[in-house]
């Protein structure tokens, strides 16, 4: 789990060494996405940081329980009741309001590439790290073809 004496950052994984998967469509996708001029210089940050620690690997080698763009997941707060439903999505798709949480978010940058059951960490604008565990993935589109879909 999370590490007391590990230094403060904007994504921590809750597993030890656990590595980002992502899909190299996704991450394709992401860099065109870095260079809108929306973007801030810490949202570039994080991307460049998911691209030099990801996995990177075809759609169809992505593992069912990996998060990656338009999954739905369901999570948890550690600490509180808060549950969310959300679907990771491009920024231009994004409408907190509906659940489609924007990959360039705090919360949608530490969720792409993570694991089903992993704690993930995210620094919203508030400066207060939040903590949530990916509960479930409902929705997958990469895993379809494993399963049939």
């Amino acid at each position: 789990m999370l590490s007391a004496n590990k230094p403060l950052s904007p994504i921590v994984r809750g597993y030890a060494g656990s590595q980002p998967v992502v899909s190299e469509s996704d991450m394709e996708r992401l860099r065109e996405c870095a260079h809108l001029p929306s973007v801030l210089p810490t949202q570039r940050a994080l991307l460049d940081a998911i691209e030099a620690t990801a996995l990177l690997v075809e759609s169809a080698e992505i593992p069912p329980d990996v998060v990656t763009m338009n999954t739905t997941v369901e999570c948890a707060a550690t600490d509180s009741v808060d549950r969310h439903e959300w679907t990771l999505v491009y920024p231009r798709e994004a409408d907190f309001q509906r659940g489609r949480l924007s990959v360039l978010s705090p919360t949608g940058i530490a969720l792409l590439g993570a694991r089903c059951g992993q704690v993930i960490r995210c620094l919203p604008p508030s400066g207060v790290p939040v903590h949530y565990v990916i509960e479930k993935i409902l929705l997958q589109p990469e895993s379809r073809h494993l399963s049939g879909q």
